[in-house]
């Protein structure tokens, strides 16, 4: 309703302004030399309309004609693009399907269209990485991380690239690098995060791993790592609480922070790490530890009486106790102990992500290769099974 009224307005105004055109009076003289033309107001105006629209139309046709050229490159420049859109769509469909082959013969299709367009760098450099031709994927790779809004996905490509190169201690460092400056353009990137870390990890850089790292677990491995590796004490005794801190219920942790103290010759602390530990995560090696000065059996069933105190009544601390009363000859302790220690002999180090099982503690899994997974485990005690002593700790 409203656009027929504005319509009818609009017409009205025309015709009104039509009609007063019409109706001026006097006439309009026009002077060529000795020619002269003479016309009535409006039909002078009326003229003087049409010969505006014809020039406007006239400058019109020079310009479209002078810029089509350029308007046919941009559509052949167009179709172009799409086109090598298109073949770098099918070349990532192709690797998707593991068809290596087939994605190359795309990622060529696509470089013929448009080389230097995002999409195609990045498919022509991730089959030239999977055909093995490494200096062509680093040339598009190192060729994409200069484009403003892809570059991330070029130093991407060669970080990924060079990780690959495995036992190539050059192509690690180039890698670490790299991944440097693939942090500027993309800082909160998880991948490259664990990607550094994993860079570090395999050039025994645990300080930096560690530095990187945000799940707590793997920090805590790390930072254990970064102690026992660090080149003086009161360093080793700062990754070793920043161990603690990470993870306070991973005995090795403790183990480092006593090893740190005892580099230090801080014996006393040394003593009250294990202490520590052993209030917050009993293990065996601790008690090894804490005893590895005491050489009489008696004397090593005392000491192992205060440590267990720290956590009385655990299967760990009555596995120990059932442990040196046996060292040191007494069988009814012995046996009273080993009847509460709950099958704890049976525990080991289990990885939480693949479940392997590990004879000894490490920072990463040997076969899944997660950072800080191993958690030490008891598994249930079978009542089928009759109790036994476990063995008992070695004497130092």
């Amino acid at each position: 309703m409203l656009r027929a009224f504005g319509f009818a307005l609009v017409a009205i105004i025309v015709l009104a302004l039509v009609w007063y055109v019409a109706t001026l009076p006097g006439h309009v003289t026009i002077d060529f030399g000795h020619y002269a033309a003479t016309a009535s107001t409006p039909i002078a105006i009326l003229l003087l309309a049409i010969v505006v629209f014809v020039g406007v139309l006239i400058v019109g046709i020079i310009r479209a004609l002078l810029r089509s050229p350029a308007r046919l490159a941009r559509r052949r420049m167009i179709t172009r693009r799409n086109n090598a859109d298109a073949a770098s769509l099918r070349a990532l469909s192709a690797m998707a399907a593991g068809d290596d082959r087939t994605a190359g013969n795309h990622a060529r299709i696509a470089r013929q269209y448009a080389p230097d367009a995002p999409l195609t760098l990045y498919v022509a450099g991730e089959s030239a990485r999977r055909a093995g031709d490494h200096e062509a994927a680093d040339a598009h790779f190192a060729a994409l991380a200069q484009h403003r809004d892809a570059g991330f996905l070029g130093w991407r490509g060669l970080v990924h690239h060079r990780t690959q190169l495995s036992g190539n201690a050059a192509a690690l460092a180039e890698a670490e690098a790299q991944a440097r400056q693939a942090a500027t353009a993309y800082p909160n990137s998880v991948w490259l995060r664990d990607q550094r870390v994993q860079l570090a990890v395999s050039q025994s850089n645990f300080a930096d791993a560690a530095r990187l790292a945000t799940d707590k677990p793997a920090r805590a491995a790390l930072a254990i790592m970064a102690s026992r590796t660090a080149t003086s004490g009161p360093l080793a005794i700062d990754w070793a609480r920043d161990a603690v801190r990470s993870a306070p219920n991973l005995a090795p942790a403790y183990l480092a922070l006593y090893a740190a103290h005892e580099r230090a010759g801080h014996l006393w602390r040394a003593q009250r790490a294990l202490v520590a530990g052993w209030k917050a995560a009993p293990h065996p090696d601790l008690a090894t530890a804490y005893l590895s000065t005491i050489k009489l059996p008696l004397d090593r069933a005392r000491a192992a009486q205060k440590l267990a105190n720290a956590n009385p009544g655990h299967p760990e601390s009555e596995a120990l106790l059932a442990q040196t009363a046996r060292a040191a000859d007494l069988a009814g302790e012995a046996q009273r102990h080993a009847a509460k220690a709950n099958g704890v002999a049976a525990a080991r180090w289990v990885c939480a992500a693949c479940e392997t099982v590990h004879s000894e503690w490490q920072a990463s899994c040997r076969k899944c290769g997660t950072i800080g997974s191993l958690a030490w485990i008891t598994p249930p005690p079978d009542p089928t099974t009759t109790t036994l002593l476990p063995a008992p700790l070695p004497a130092d």
